[in-house]
């Protein structure tokens, strides 16, 4: 029973701060010597593939119209119909151009961010995460849809969350409103441009970890697997609601406090 409800906690946490502000990496390195458990960079990958499905769960019907639209319109193009590019298709563009900063500090920079991983980075990454929140709070919200300009900014933030402490939800909603895109379409593309990025690392750690010939539990798995994903659609909910109403204060405080409790306990 006990085992079983190890495995629950570390689905129940890296879904529920995948994409709440509160950075999921850095909750992981913090509770993660709590466990006891063996095989945890592999539960955690696990975990990551469960909050993948959620995001897909909750945006399927938007994907759904994405890749559609994306196919009518390359189907267009080879038959050299000079039709402008449909609202999808840029976004599909946008994502993709989003992704590629990400990756580029990802392998310049990997190493890094690995060695990076302690408490009193923690500190830093979870103060730094909370001052955006508040940033996001107060801004002033524009109008503008994401462009080639704002993607690539938030590919940029994306690729910097990758430091322990720093909310990758958080960090790529604030600096869509920066640059001056609509609250809606900044958190709707911040959840959409997780999707590769959270593929691409589990596929990278998997391999890494299935290389090393390690021996798999597979009730494990699917207990993290099935959590992660139960509490990674609602942390996509509370999230939603949350910045509709300008609340995303509230993990700020909640960020100071646990930076004070690690500054103190740890």
């Amino acid at each position: 029973m006990i085992y079983a409800l190890k495995h629950i906690f570390i689905g129940f946490i890296q879904g529920l701060t995948e994409f709440l502000p509160i950075s999921s990496s850095g909750h992981i390195v913090l509770f993660g010597s709590l466990f006891e458990l063996d095989n945890l960079l592999l539960l955690s990958v696990v975990a990551h593939v469960g909050t993948l499905f959620a995001v897909i769960y909750c945006y399927r019907a938007r994907l759904k119209e994405l890749f559609c639209q994306f196919g009518r319109d390359v189907k267009n193009a080879f038959k050299h119909s000079r039709q402008p590019l449909s609202a999808n298709t840029k976004l599909y563009l946008n994502l993709i151009w989003a992704t590629i900063p990400t990756v580029i500090i990802f392998l310049l920079f990997n190493h890094f961010f690995e060695q990076s991983f302690s408490t009193k980075t923690l500190i830093w990454g979870f103060l730094i995460s909370a001052i955006l929140l508040v940033v996001a709070d107060f801004k002033k919200e524009s109008n503008k849809p994401v462009n080639f300009k704002s993607a690539g900014c938030m590919g940029l933030a994306q690729g910097l969350a990758l430091l322990p402490g720093i909310s990758r939800s958080g960090s790529t909603l604030v600096c869509g409103l920066l640059v001056g895109v609509n609250k809606k379409d900044a958190l709707d593309f911040s959840f959409l441009m997780s999707i590769p990025i959270i593929l691409a690392s589990a596929v990278y750690e998997g391999v890494k970890l299935f290389s090393a010939n390690i021996t798999v539990n597979w009730l494990g798995i699917f207990i993290v697997l099935i959590t992660s994903f139960i509490f990674g659609i609602l942390s996509i909910k509370i999230m939603i609601k949350l910045v509709n109403k300008n609340r995303l204060f509230i993990f700020s405080i909640y960020l100071i406090i646990l930076s004070l409790i690690i500054l103190f306990f740890f």
